[in-house]
């Protein structure tokens, strides 16, 4: 009896599988992608689909998914063309569409992951605030693209400058603060992040137009100490692939991956001296020949901030001042100096939108801790693009390249963009993420500033070309 009733429940098992619906299939691979089961979603493949995909492919990918948007709150059918069904992904971090191929077997043919965009009456309806007039095709374009991309991104708050040929635009979008009806303004202050290495690199430039040092030079030059480590095969780390990311120092220092959450990161940054940071460096090994292989490397710039301070003998703070901030008239534009600078700012949330700590000088130095607003941006944007001041145009200038793009000084260059060479940079910090783009030979140029970090590069690139784009359409 017991053996009859085994086999009448696997009958009904496999009948059910086999009648699955999209709809029902779709809801079981959502399940197991939640609870990260990642070999029984491979499991749902078809025994074709089995025999052409390698089951620790799909799991890497599967996780990549899982980082990019989290857990998924919803699943909704969009609609059906042929035997692919498109389904609507809302995740904790992002929304994405699913492409879903089945022959009705209770398995599926295919799937994929696609980016999902609203349709642009779902963008006319949403009740983002903002201060763009939306009267002209610019003003239009960057709502439409703004309100999609701050919905299906569960952006916060967001602040945008725009240069064309002089003219300066600016929109800002959502609130400065979760729970608060307060939107962002041009003078709204923000986390640069990473842009902050583009100061850096002009501060290199004006160096070596002071004659300070030069690219070439051996960077222990500039280093009290001993620090033999700082060399492979007899090849030492140069001024150069500090600025270019060749050095083949690490990404962080200390590393930051033994720490468990951002607020015991930021404890230990309050009081990290230069002193300690360069005793870490010192226990660095170097195991690639320097300028030859890039390696996005934050400490890397730290140390030519450091190194600049000691050939002119002043601190950042003083040399932003009086080369950039001073000239360019940023006066509110300067470095997180302490943990405490936290009153004339936006507050800054991670990809599930907890709020984050902010940043102090400690913890990135030249690399990523200044502060800034999209009204003092737009000065460094228009300067940027003139390249009238010797640094500026000097910074620019190539210094590596490889077959993922090129380097200036501190600056990313890629000159096959659909807008021509596209000189940039972008930053992600605990809270904030930024993105810096200007193109010299359109007269224009962007800054995007966001209160909300963990967000995917190539997208925000993409979003960047769009509006600059438009920014040339602009009558």
């Amino acid at each position: 009896m017991k053996h009859l009733k085994l086999t009448i429940a696997c009958l009904f098992l496999c009948s059910a599988i086999h009648a699955q619906t999209p709809q029902s299939l779709n809801d079981t691979l959502t399940a197991r992608f939640n609870r990260g089961d990642y070999k029984g979603f491979y499991a749902l493949g078809s025994v074709q689909w089995q025999q052409n995909n390698k089951e620790e492919g799909i799991e890497g990918w599967l996780n990549y998914i899982q980082a990019l948007c989290g857990s998924i709150k919803t699943a909704h059918f969009d609609h059906a063309a042929h035997d692919t069904s498109y389904f609507t992904w809302d995740g904790q971090k992002k929304m994405m569409s699913f492409l879903l191929k089945t022959s009705g077997s209770g398995h599926f043919d295919s799937f994929d992951f696609r980016d999902y965009h609203l349709p642009a009456t779902a963008i006319a309806l949403q009740p983002i605030p903002t201060d763009n007039p939306r009267k002209t095709r610019l003003d239009m374009a960057v709502h439409n693209s703004t309100v999609d991309f701050m919905v299906t991104h569960k952006l916060i708050g967001l602040s945008i400058g725009i240069v064309r040929d002089g003219k300066k635009y600016t929109y800002n979008y959502g609130t400065v603060e979760k729970g608060k009806a307060q939107l962002p303004g041009s003078t709204t202050t923000f986390e640069l992040a990473s842009v902050t290495k583009t100061f850096t690199g002009i501060l290199l430039a004006q160096a070596i137009l002071d004659k300070k040092l030069q690219l070439t030079d051996d960077i222990r030059k500039y280093m009290n100490g001993d620090f033999p480590n700082l060399q492979y095969q007899d090849h030492p780390i140069r001024i150069v692939d500090l600025s270019n990311h060749t050095s083949g120092l690490p990404v962080e220092l200390p590393n930051l991956d033994t720490f468990k959450n951002a607020f015991d990161v930021l404890r230990m940054y309050d009081s990290y001296t230069n002193a300690q940071f360069l005793a870490d460096i010192r226990k660095v090994k170097i195991d690639t020949l320097p300028g030859t292989r890039y390696g996005y490397s934050n400490a890397g710039v730290k140390l030519l901030g450091i190194i600049l301070e000691k050939v002119y003998g002043q601190t950042y703070a003083g040399l932003l001042k009086k080369y950039i901030t001073g000239p360019m008239q940023m006066k509110h534009t300067r470095i997180a100096s302490a943990i405490s600078d936290t009153t004339s700012y936006t507050k800054g949330y991670d990809g599930l939108s907890n709020p984050m700590p902010h940043v102090n000088f400690n913890m990135f130095g030249g690399a990523g801790s200044i502060l800034s607003t999209a009204k003092e941006m737009l000065n460094y944007v228009e300067q940027n693009i003139s390249e009238q001041i010797p640094a500026v145009k000097l910074a620019h200038r190539q210094t590596f390249a490889s077959a993922d793009g090129a380097m200036g000084l501190c600056w990313q260059i890629n000159r096959k963009t659909v807008n021509g060479t596209r000189i940039w940079k972008s930053g992600g910090a605990l809270g904030f993420r930024s993105y810096l783009a200007v193109v010299p030979e359109k007269k224009i140029g962007i800054i995007w500033l966001s209160n909300r970090s963990d967000l995917p590069e190539e997208e925000l690139s993409d979003m960047v070309d769009k509006l600059l784009q438009e920014a040339l359409k602009e009558e």
